[in-house]
């Protein structure tokens, strides 16, 4: 489990970067490049969580003009 931290693009980039990287050294099956695609897949969904909240906020603060 990743530390709870801010997401942003930059850090969903590196362990992507992180990911790919291990996959060519370990192989795509390897537990290394696994571990670190599960990672990143939990960064990019905690991303798109909050700009889904970030979205309907808005939709809610516009909904009355």
């Amino acid at each position: 489990m990743m530390p709870c931290r801010k997401v942003t693009i930059e850090k969903v980039e590196e362990k992507r970067q992180e990911m790919i990287k291990l996959g060519a050294i370990y192989g795509l099956t390897s537990l290394l490049t696994v571990q670190a695609s599960q990672e990143l897949d939990t960064l990019l969904n905690t991303l798109a969580s909050k700009r889904d909240s970030e979205y309907f906020s808005l939709q809610e603060a516009y909904r009355y003009f």
